[in-house]
């Protein structure tokens, strides 16, 4: 029999608040510096600094920490991988936003990029981004073999058999009206990038291809219940706290409408369960992974 389940809290933990504190840091400072250095005119390099540095919660490259903290890997060895997929998390956002995608006129309380610059400037910002995240890796100190490992999967996460793919989909949701395809659908536009953070420690750590697709599903649990949050907060949410317009998304049919605030809340009970079981041969090398879920699942913005 399902248990009751709370409502979702902000949960509270000191590992989590220092490894936040580090992460977003060691991002914001290595963004600052790589954008800097490009020789693009400073028009394009100010808006580029708007969309990369804009006070997002740097979930990705924190899931990417927790996924080395299980092979004993200095976040420093993970920053190349960081930064490109916060470079490509950046431009996603950036396009998402434009009148002929999301129409969105804020992003995290601030006007969007395109409505601060222009239209014109944002799209050449989200190629900009876009490219210079497998710039970042190519020229690392990581290994060849490597490197070449995590541009091709984030390449492939990154894509048309991945995010771009997702997109798509979410602008043509006249049919997509049941369960099995929203989930589908979500893998792909959220799901993706997430399941590339939680492997990449396995990649960089050289790990066996069994551990490697494990901690890919983990990722892909993570993302849905990420994205089922995203759901809620944006029926229930509001607009200051979440620094986004609530209900913005009230046109497209979400897992939340199609399975209700309840069956939906049990779903996302069930998916971290089957998370922290996965987790569980890593013992307490996993912990940042466990707090992440909690407070991806008890977020209020």
């Amino acid at each position: 029999m399902a248990r009751n389940l709370k409502p979702l809290t902000s949960h509270k933990s000191s590992l989590l608040d220092e490894r936040v504190s580090d992460v977003a840091s060691k991002i914001d400072k290595a963004l600052e510096a790589i954008i800097e250095k490009q020789s693009a005119s400073a028009q394009l390099k100010q808006a580029m600094e708007y969309a990369a540095l804009n006070g997002g919660k740097r979930f990705r490259p924190l899931l990417m920490r927790a996924s080395g903290d299980l092979f004993d890997i200095p976040f420093d060895t993970l920053l190349p991988a960081s930064v490109a997929v916060e470079l490509i998390h950046a431009y996603s956002l950036v396009h998402d936003d434009l009148p002929a995608m999301d129409n969105a006129d804020t992003r995290r309380g601030k006007p969007s990029c395109w409505c601060q610059f222009d239209e014109a400037t944002a799209i050449l910002v989200g190629d900009g981004l876009l490219t210079l995240a497998f710039e970042v890796i190519s020229s690392s100190s990581l290994p060849p073999s490597i490197a070449l490992e995590l541009v091709t999967k984030l390449a492939k996460a990154s894509g048309p058999n991945g995010m771009v793919a997702g997109q798509m989909l979410d602008m043509n949701q006249d049919h997509h009206d049941d369960v099995s395809l929203i989930t589908a659908l979500q893998r792909l536009k959220t799901g993706e990038l997430i399941a590339f953070c939680c492997e990449a420690g396995a990649i960089i750590g050289s790990a066996d291809p069994f551990v490697k697709k494990q901690l890919k599903d983990v990722g892909y649990k993570i993302g849905l219940i990420y994205q089922m949050v995203d759901d809620l907060l944006d029926k229930k949410g509001d607009a200051n706290t979440l620094g986004k317009p609530s209900q913005h998304d009230s046109n497209k049919i979400t897992l939340v409408d199609k399975m209700g605030e309840g069956q939906t809340l049990q779903k996302i009970e069930n998916l971290k369960e089957e998370i922290f079981l996965a987790l569980k041969p890593f013992g307490s090398k996993a912990d940042l992974f466990r707090e992440i879920i909690m407070w991806s699942i008890e977020r209020k913005s």
